[in-house]
């Protein structure tokens, strides 16, 4: 038969703790033995022979002999207190050697008259040298029925100590203090993002300051062309009379016709240039319009977006710090209720914790989401900046075409001015018609002098303005890198996550092994105990 140690290993499953084992069938052998009905323990009693005294320890009396020279007679028991009385041959008990009597006193079964005994008991076991249950499979003077209760016991204790090697589960709590530290980092790495965040909006700020400057000063670029058009069309104007006085002088002086005709012809190609003159400084205007517009556009879309994206990353950062938090203190909760051997309790903080994990990975998720956008204004700004360049560029090409016409026109009125010298010779009142038409041109060579120099004004106002969006694309650039450094602290926050959660699945994988295992102990362990209960019972019935 397999040993006691064999056949409660089969009833529980694994248990390796041999001096538990020793201990647990030692006390389950005194139990069963002080269940036992008088009958079955006198059948199975241990017999001793002694002289006057014997030790009772390990010992359940039964009863005790004296024998009397001939034959071995009972023994009454009496209280230790009236061992006097017995010795008394004037009292009534004394004990005589037909009718001995015995006491128990410090451990000592004695015999009076004094003599040869008999101790008829069930031996009993203790601690200090316990059955050894890997190296026996029967207990000597016990009924061979009543030994599966001794398993029985033994194997009850053995689950008990099993469910309570369930509780405090070191790698849980190793899983738990991981999901800390990372939750710990995470929340370094949030601070981190957001000081990344607070400087791209520190940037996007001088950014803005920048670009406000470059539009004010093509505000006063596009007031400058505005001055140089309106030069322009005085010019014109002034073209227009000179040209009525020489069509006069024509009409007047018909010997002055062809130098006249002449004249006309001339301040006709430089009304000609002026006319392409004015309608480059139109181009200009629309050039400037147009940059106007666009970096208009510009600092409203990317106000109003990095205003509304640096608050909701703000927010979002808020949510990530708070459900982190949460989460940590369910996770601190969960380590506690584990030291504590709470299972139940410790698995409800750590899916608490997760689900505040899940929280704060989808307000990581939606900060990103802002980041990007921030992103994608960013570019937008860049791009409208360049294009603005573009427009003042090209604006300050329609100046300098439209200073050559100036020029081209100021050499026909130069060549119209010496026709009407000419014409001058052929008539008094040509004379006075072409120096009024001479006056007229000169007006109108000082109006486009004029104009050149507004437009000269614009284009430095140009200049300036490009140096502005310049500065503004510089920190544009910066504010970028910001972003995609704080948009990098953000992937390690999402990888920290993962991470505890990948140790918070492991605890809740550990805890969902100690609990089915701890339930099946428990349900053993509860069947045991009744056939323990209901055997006990049989066995008190006898």
């Amino acid at each position: 038969m397999a040993t006691f140690s064999a056949q409660v290993v089969d009833l529980v499953g694994t248990f390796s703790d041999e001096t538990a084992l020793d201990s647990f069938i030692t006390a389950g052998a005194n139990e069963v033995i002080n269940a036992m009905p008088r009958p079955m323990q006198e059948r199975v009693a241990k017999e001793t022979s002694f002289t006057n005294t014997t030790t009772s320890e390990g010992s359940k009396v039964l009863h005790v002999m004296r024998n009397d020279g001939t034959r071995d007679q009972p023994c009454r028991r009496i209280p230790a207190r009236y061992r006097g009385r017995i010795q008394d041959s004037s009292d009534m008990q004394y004990a005589t050697s037909t009718d001995p009597a015995y006491y128990v006193q410090d451990a000592l079964v004695t015999i009076f008259p004094t003599g040869t005994g008999k101790l008829v008991s069930m031996p009993t076991y203790g601690e200090a040298s316990p059955l050894d249950a890997s190296a026996i499979s029967a207990i000597t003077n016990f009924p061979n029925e009543a030994e599966y209760l001794v398993i029985l016991y033994a194997a009850i204790r053995a689950l008990q100590q099993n469910m309570s090697g369930k509780l405090g589960n070191s790698d849980i709590t190793t899983a738990l203090t991981a999901i800390n530290a990372e939750i710990d980092e995470t929340l370094t790495i949030a601070d981190s993002a957001a000081t990344e965040i607070g400087l791209a909006n520190a940037e996007a700020d001088k950014a803005t300051a920048e670009v406000t400057l470059a539009n004010a000063e093509i505000d006063k670029m596009a007031a400058e062309v505005a001055l140089a058009n309106a030069e322009a069309d005085k010019a014109t104007t002034e073209v227009g009379l000179s040209n009525a006085e020489a069509d006069k002088a024509t009409a007047e002086v018909a010997l002055a016709n062809t130098e006249v005709d002449k004249m006309a012809a001339e301040v006709a190609l430089a009304n000609a240039e002026v006319d392409l003159a004015n309608a480059e400084v139109d181009k200009m205007a629309a050039e400037i319009a147009l940059t106007n517009s666009t970096l208009d556009a510009a600092l409203t879309s990317v106000g109003s977006s990095v205003d509304t994206a640096t608050a909701a990353i703000a927010t979002a950062a808020g949510r990530v710090n708070t459900a982190v938090a949460l989460a940590n203190t369910q996770f601190d909760s969960a380590v506690t209720a584990n030291t504590a051997e709470d299972v139940e309790l410790a698995s409800s903080h750590v899916q608490a914790g997760q689900g505040f994990i899940s929280e704060a990975q989808a307000s990581v998720s939606e900060a990103q989401t802002y980041v990007s956008e921030v992103t994608a204004r960013v570019n937008q700004v860049s791009g409208e900046v360049q294009i603005a360049q573009g427009y003042i560029g090209t604006a300050t090409g329609y100046g300098n075409t439209a200073q050559g016409y100036s020029a081209t026109a100021q050499g026909f009125i130069s060549t119209a001015n010496g026709y009407a010298a000419v014409a001058k010779g052929f008539g008094g009142t040509a004379a006075g018609f072409s120096q009024t038409a001479d006056k007229y041109a000169q007006t109108a060579a000082g109006y486009m002098s004029t104009a050149q120099g507004y437009i000269a004004t614009a284009n430095g106002y140009g200049n300036v303005a490009q140096g502005f969006l310049g500065t503004a694309s510089g920190y544009m650039n910066t504010a970028q890198g910001y972003v995609a450094t704080a948009n990098a602290y953000l992937q390690q926050i999402q990888a920290k996550i993962g991470i505890a959660q990948g140790y918070a699945n492991e605890v809740q994988s550990r805890l969902a092994v100690d609990t089915a295992e701890y339930s099946w102990y428990e349900k053993q362990q509860a069947k045991l105990q009744a056939d323990y209960d209901r055997g006990i019972q049989l066995l008190a019935k006898g």
